[in-house]
């Protein structure tokens, strides 16, 4: 397996003390981004401040475990933004995050390759 840019199973290894384990982790992982970038996608589409929030909350909440720190503490940082400021100001943000996240699922299905 490649070294990875944004991938960092670390913390996932953790709870995960079986290869089983983790890649149960890492499928659980990927399908919830997978949602939670749809759902923030939509709420940002219709305008639905409350919809993004959420998701990004639940983003918030599992990047810790399965991305580097500085993507983490982006999500964490944009997640305080959904909360303070208009989805004006979080969309964009979100936007500009994007790529990494999509770079993040190509990563995370390289690795449920080689587990």
């Amino acid at each position: 397996m490649s070294i990875s840019s944004l991938l960092d199973l670390t913390r996932a290894k953790e709870f995960a003390f079986e290869a089983d384990q983790l890649r149960k982790l890492v499928v659980t992982f990927e399908q919830s981004l997978v949602q939670e970038m749809a759902v923030i996608q939509a709420g940002l589409a219709s305008g639905e401040a409350l919809k993004v929030e959420h998701a990004l909350h639940a983003l918030k909440g599992f990047l810790p475990l399965f991305a580097t720190e500085s993507l983490a503490q982006a999500m964490t940082e944009l997640y305080q933004t959904s909360r303070e400021k208009p989805l004006e100001v979080t969309g964009p943000i979100f936007t500009a995050l994007v790529p990494s996240l999509k770079a993040l699922l190509v990563e995370v299905h390289a690795c449920l390759s080689a587990l």
